[in-house]
């Protein structure tokens, strides 16, 4: 095989150059994109967990650290990594229990199966009668409206129903000779689908010191899905909803019934137009800090400077054509020039760095194969600035 450029090679050396200004590429809007979206799951999650000044103490060690490394202050920037890592772990091993119901809230197939709840005014009637029924007799109970997120793995025991809702049933489920009262009552669209069922309790410390266990599993399961949970004091006989962290104390069987309306209609499928808006425009201010702590951390990747840095590769042929060979063994490397953000040179492994030609498709014969970046297995953020020679030529013959 033969190999011919049009320009002399370049020194088989490793060196680097620092040039102005960021690597702008569409990868690297995607990128800052993705890291937005990433950025903003995160903020929410810590919002809604309360872990967020915890959050706010990781990010500000990780930027110390960086700064203090690039101060060239070593045993301090060590100390604050190695505090970084710490408090990640202490964040897992502590919100462990948060952290795995966010994951099975990120399952994008449990949001496209299940559909939006369905229902009647008349078994939000029933719901309404039973529940200020028990209220009067000062018997306590919790009812589950769930919502469009799964409840499988937040609940735990119960007896599987899938009957119709009734005041007769529900008042029955919850005598005190009923062996599955001290549980919940899970309603499914117009059916009882679970009763007995416990519910996580929540951690959160300032709750009203009226409110017992019934309440604070009601506040549990509530904050951590879309579900409403309605609950029946036992001591004080009132009825209140639980929504997200919020309860609510509700006045007559009337107004339950409408809290019930506005959970189901809150639960139905909203319009294409309607989600959009939700997502560009609500929640805007964990959107706006997203937005900033994500370009901070784009930035210090790539407005640091980018490098130009040389290396030599060898090249490999893949897919030569079906009875035709390369008339000479190859044996030349060729040097290449990658530029990259000074930090994202640490991703490329040398031994790695491959030139890869394809000769699919080609006829017999000289021919001038290009080198391009996808000749080349780059990590992101790594692109091929020049290849000496630019061009390869190979000389195909028959066997």
């Amino acid at each position: 095989m033969s190999i011919m450029g049009g320009t002399g090679p370049l020194d088989p050396i490793v060196c680097a150059t620092m040039l102005p200004g960021p690597l702008l590429h569409w990868r690297s809007v995607v990128d800052w994109g993705v890291l937005t979206i990433v950025v903003y799951w995160f903020l929410n999650w810590a919002i809604q967990t309360r872990v967020l000044r915890l959050f706010v103490g990781i990010g500000a060690l990780i930027i110390a650290g960086g700064l203090a490394g690039r101060m060239e202050l070593v045993i301090t920037a060590w100390i604050l990594h190695i505090a970084a890592i710490a408090s990640v772990v202490l964040l897992v091993i502590v919100f462990h229990s948060e952290i795995r119901h966010a994951l099975i809230h990120l399952d994008p197939l449990n949001r496209l199966v299940r559909s939006g709840s369905s229902g009647t005014t008349s078994d939000w009637l029933a719901i309404g009668e039973a529940a200020f029924s028990l209220a009067a007799t000062h018997r306590g109970a919790l009812i589950v409206l769930s919502g469009k997120q799964s409840l499988k793995n937040l609940l735990t025991g119960g007896v599987p129903l899938d009957g119709a809702i009734s005041k007769e049933i529900l008042e029955a489920i919850f005598r005190k000779v009923s062996p599955v009262h001290d549980g919940a009552v899970v309603i499914d669209g117009d059916r009882i689908s679970r009763v007995g069922a416990f519910l996580p309790l929540t951690n959160r410390e300032e709750l009203p010191r009226q409110y017992g266990t019934r309440h604070r599993a009601a506040v549990g399961l509530a904050e951590q899905t879309d579900a409403a949970v309605i609950v029946v004091s036992e001591e004080r006989g009132e009825v209140s909803i639980v929504q997200r962290v919020t309860i609510t104390a509700i006045r007559d069987v009337a107004e339950l019934v409408q809290r019930i309306n506005g959970v189901r209609l809150g639960a139905a499928s909203p319009t294409c137009g309607s989600r959009i808006r939700a997502h560009l425009l609500g929640n805007w201010k964990p959107k706006l800090s997203a937005v900033a702590i994500s370009l901070l951390i784009w930035g210090l990747v790539f407005m640091t400077g980018s490098s130009i840095r040389t290396f030599t590769a060898p090249i490999e042929l893949e897919n030569v054509p079906a009875g035709l060979e390369v008339s000479e063994p190859l044996s030349n490397v060729i040097v290449v020039q990658l530029r990259a953000a000074t930090r994202l040179f640490a991703t490329l492994d040398e031994k790695q760095l491959v030139v890869r030609l394809d000769l699919k498709g080609l006829n017999e014969g000289f021919q001038n194969i290009p080198v391009d970046t996808g000749s080349l297995n780059l990590p992101p953020g790594v692109f091929l600035d020049r290849a000496s020679p630019p061009t390869v030529g190979v000389n195909l013959v028959r066997h």
